[in-house]
């Protein structure tokens, strides 16, 4: 019976020849996406059921959700605390939220993780960007620009911060003068932060506090404005499979701005050097580094050599430095208005801790003699303490990854990670945890009291990542973040508004952390 009806199958095969190619490839799929999906479950590491072709995005890609919702879910109900296996589409990924897990993956074996997950866009400035260099040309590139980043460089840069800071003091109360008293934070801080990178990074002023038109403000807008519904599935595709999207051409990032900023940095080079000027800026920090390595590597080279007084395996090129200015533009725009923007809703909601914060400030200015110096700065502990409060409830980046890039076997385990397995952190969801963080939801600095931190594993908090690849401009973010938020509660106080949401909903469309109505504060005069 089974012989004959094997036999009428194939008759039936035969019968529609097309019908055979088609059953072997979808069997052969079934079976590909049966051994894809299987890979958590053969290792014992819990994990949501995945979605065939799909896995775990379908939240994502429709964004219902989150991108910190989504991780803060993996966290609390599938593992994700301690570490949780998902896929993004057919790539399996591992969530890492216990803490000596995390201190080895970012620090220890740092050696096995030495890459972030970043795309290849087939433009050479993005391409050239220190956050997606990987192996030894990412190492080549951090260990000359460390120095740029150092508290001493940063300082040198306070002046124009303090300039640009100053300006929005200006707006306000122009603002306040024509009767307006309600703001939308994060779009003017995005402008005095526009000031700042257009100073700090390409060396021009833009002036988009007063001109809200100009160049670098249209290209800021065209930058950050969330992709087209259509184009998602695409992009998608280009950070998840890569090589595919560079093997088909595929570029659905908006490159204009990138050209743009290019030039400008390009001409500002291009000038200073015909000129002989130089200025205290983040990119003659590293026009002096470029001149420094070049000083080296000719020093390296026998003066009898047939290449002596030539520069030899340079790696602050013009075009890794005009990298560096674009991404400085890209991570510390929007990332740092951000940042004020729920810093001045925290205070807004709290006005016991606005209080304290406007105390601590006439008093270490009064010893300063009224100016805003680094050493002042650094003396405002409670600040801070609001500061990494602030960080910690909504960190502007939500997630870190790591990438595995030689097998790696997790301590205390059997569980073996194969070269190319992405790991992420998800920031948002460990700094609310419970078990670091008692009634995590709450807003309350005194968290970060030296008391309490002794008492907290470092690996708790990550608003920078942690380890060798941490945040190269920490420093600077926090410096110009601060000087801002000192210049205006010097003058003002900020209130909730009628327009104030609490608590905030979250923007699902973007990777990074924000308001999805925006962040509505008023502002009034101190009495």
């Amino acid at each position: 019976m089974l012989c004959h009806t094997a036999t009428a199958l194939l008759e039936a095969l035969w019968a529609f020849p097309a019908v055979v190619p088609l059953t072997v490839i979808l069997c052969l799929a079934a079976l590909y996406l049966h051994r894809t999906y299987s890979f958590w479950d053969s290792r014992g590491v819990p994990g949501p059921k995945p979605v065939w072709v799909l896995g775990n995005m379908y939240p994502r890609l429709r964004a219902s959700v989150s991108m910190a919702e989504f991780d803060q879910k993996m966290y609390e109900k599938h593992g994700g605390r301690k570490m949780c296996g998902y896929y993004e589409f057919t790539k399996p990924c591992l969530m890492v939220g216990d803490l000596q897990l995390l201190k080895h993956v970012m620090v220890k074996d740092f050696d096995h993780f030495t890459d972030r997950s970043f795309v290849t866009f087939n433009e050479p400035v993005m391409d050239h960007m220190l956050l997606g260099l990987k192996g030894a040309t990412w190492k080549a590139v951090r260990s000359v620009m460390t120095p740029t980043f150092s508290s001493g460089k940063v300082k040198q840069t306070l002046q124009l911060v303090k300039d640009c800071a100053k300006n929005l003091v200006t707006y306000f109360n122009k603002e306040l003068e024509k009767g307006s008293s309600v703001f939308e934070m994060k779009d003017v801080y995005g402008m005095f932060t526009m000031d700042t990178i257009a100073s700090i990074a390409f060396g021009v002023s833009s002036d988009t506090l007063n001109n809200t038109e100009n160049e670098f403000s249209a290209a800021a807008v065209r930058f950050f404005t969330p992709a087209a519904k259509w184009k998602r599935p695409f992009i998608f595709l280009q950070f998840l499979k890569p090589h595919i999207a560079k093997r088909l051409h595929l570029n659905f990032i908006d490159r204009t701005p990138i050209y743009f900023f290019s030039k400008v940095v390009r001409d500002t080079m291009k000038y200073r050097q015909e000129n002989n000027l130089r200025r205290s800026d983040f990119l003659q920090l590293l026009l002096d580094a470029q001149l420094q390595e070049q000083t080296n590597n000719n020093k390296s080279c026998p003066s009898n050599s047939p290449s002596a007084g030539k520069v030899t395996n340079q790696v602050l090129t013009d075009l890794v430095i005009t990298s560096q200015c674009v991404l400085f533009y890209i991570a510390g725009y929007d990332t740092t208005a951000t940042t004020l923007s729920f810093l001045s809703y925290c205070l807004a909601l709290h006005p016991e801790i606005q209080q304290k914060c406007m105390a601590e400030i006439d008093q270490v200015l009064e010893r300063h003699n009224g100016e805003i110096t680094y050493e002042a700065i650094s003396e405002m502990n409670y600040l801070d303490m609001v500061f990494a409060e602030t960080l910690r409830l909504y960190p502007p980046a939500p997630r870190v990854d790591r990438t595995v890039t030689k097998d790696y076997t997790l301590p205390g385990t059997d569980i073996t990670l194969p070269a190319g397995l992405k790991v992420i952190i998800s920031i948002y969801s460990i700094h609310r945890d419970p078990e670091h963080y008692p009634n995590p939801s709450k807003f309350d600095p005194e968290r970060f009291s030296p008391e309490n931190k002794a008492t907290r594993s470092p690996m708790a908090y990550l608003p920078f990542g942690s380890g060798p690849r941490n945040c190269i401009g920490m420093r600077f973010a926090l410096m110009e973040a601060k000087i801002a938020a000192v210049c205006l509660l010097q003058e003002f106080a900020f209130i909730p508004s009628k327009k104030t949401q609490i608590p905030i909903a979250l923007e699902r469309r973007s990777g990074l952390l924000k308001a999805q109505d925006g962040v509505w504060v008023r502002l009034a005069k101190r009495c």
